[in-house]
């Protein structure tokens, strides 16, 4: 177990090293490649939901494509623009090559959890989202500009024109022609945000503007569009371990669709505190109604389809275990913050870090697709354990700062009980 959690540990960091791989640099000093491709994954779901064509081939060119977005931080920017369309086969399987090379570098170090990148012959599906990675690219510079951004001006334009050029040459043939052609008729009638397409990637990019952990001083802000990137990239690793090791069958596509959506709700940028919340009858009551209201406004906005991801995001294997990686990487966050990033501020979440928080995960006594129940329990506490033993123990003078010597001895004997009596971490 300790050697899963040390490797979701290296994905988060890597993760983080990624994020920094920028897109147009002199123009541009906040979106980054990861951003793009996430806008870009978002429509290609949009589209699948919409055809229903959720099959094999689908699911390993997204799997691929969210993976690859990892080894920025060994690479830096790949996303090359290739004029001569008659290269793209040649430039693909170079890329291919280059990205498995990095695959392999990058999994030296990982014990349990490997990035079982596969090499993938230029399709359909691939080429869809090569352009709506240009999609996205105009969705983004669209909202810089109206922001402010002058300087963008041009390269908008140039953007729209590409993405109109691509659609002209196509022919009804194109597996994905009447999409393209929607999209690029809506870029042309300036009617691209009012569509169900603009309105998605309006959603993308607010969640890109809301950060998480708003309460405390952050060494590595991060926005919820890239938690959710995050999520999926080790909900894959963890479900493909899972059916590999422990002979389970959770169902790669789904898992990965309900990983990238989980936190679309937050897109208002508000934050209900748990404490008030769950005050009391009234309060719950309350917080419901408002959530009820920004639910139908999500609704009207995204389609039902995608938004019934989200409303049944926690249901099966696949949602569970997606919601294991969600709690996991927020309370990860507090030790890569303290123990990497040395931001001993992060020491006073110890009191976050509640046990009582993952009760929630004793549902999995009926979640009757998943066979190794144990394991999933004991990767909560072993994390659990980890987090907070490193955090007590890291700087105790820090730590006197915000507990009392009381507190730390409660603590340290929590911690102790759970070592020796493992079955007390949910009851």
């Amino acid at each position: 177990m300790n050697e899963i959690i040390e490797d979701l540990f290296k994905i988060y960091l890597s993760s983080l090293d990624s994020y920094n791989s920028k897109i147009y640099q002199t123009k541009n000093d906040k979106y980054t490649i990861i951003d793009k491709a996430m806008l870009a994954v978002y429509l290609f779901v949009k589209i699948i939901e919409d055809r229903n064509e959720k099959n094999q081939e689908v699911t390993e060119v997204l799997r691929n494509y969210i993976l690859k977005q990892i080894i920025y931080s060994e690479t830096g920017n790949l996303a090359f623009e290739i004029s001569n369309k008659s290269k793209a086969e040649l430039y693909h399987e170079i890329l291919e090559k280059l990205i498995i090379e990095k695959f392999n570098y990058k999994n030296r170090i990982m014990k349990k959890l490997k990035y079982s990148y596969t090499m993938l012959e230029l399709n359909k599906y691939n080429e869809l989202l090569m352009f709506l990675e240009n999609v996205s690219e105009y969705a983004i510079f669209r909202k810089m500009n109206l922001k402010g951004n002058k300087e963008i001006t041009s390269l908008l334009e140039h953007t729209k024109e590409k993405i109109i050029a691509e659609v002209e040459v196509l022919n009804n043939n194109d597996y994905f022609y009447n999409e393209k052609k929607r999209i690029a008729d809506l870029i042309i009638d300036n009617k691209f945000n009012e569509s169900q397409y603009g309105n998605l990637m309006y959603v993308a990019l607010n969640l890109r503007d809301v950060y998480r952990y708003s309460q405390i001083t952050t060494q590595l802000p991060e926005n919820v569009l890239f938690h959710q990137y995050t999520v999926t990239l080790m909900s894959i690793l963890l479900a493909e371990y899972s059916n590999k090791e422990l002979k389970e069958n959770i169902d790669i596509y789904t898992i990965i669709v309900k990983s990238l959506f989980h936190d679309f709700s937050e897109y208002k940028g508000t934050e209900i505190i748990t404490q008030f919340k769950n005050y009391n009858e009234t309060t719950k009551k309350m917080f419901a109604e408002i959530e009820a209201n920004d639910e139908k406004e999500l609704e009207d906005k995204i389609e039902k389809n995608l938004c019934a991801i989200i409303y049944e995001y926690k249901k099966g294997a696949e949602g569970y275990i997606s919601e294991i990686i969600d709690k996991i990487l927020g309370i990860m966050k507090l030790w890569v913050e303290v123990g990497y990033l040395h931001n001993y501020t992060f020491i006073k979440t110890i009191d976050s870090v509640y046990q009582d928080r993952f009760k929630r995960f004793l549902r999995i006594e009926k979640i009757n697709e998943i066979k190794n129940k144990s394991f999933y329990i004991d990767l909560l506490r072993e994390y659990y354990i980890y987090i907070k033993q490193h955090l007590i123990e890291k700087d105790i003078t820090y730590f006197l700062k915000y507990f009392t010597e009381e507190e730390l001895d409660e603590y340290r004997k929590e911690i102790e009980t759970l070592k020796n009596n493992p079955e007390t971490f949910l009851k």
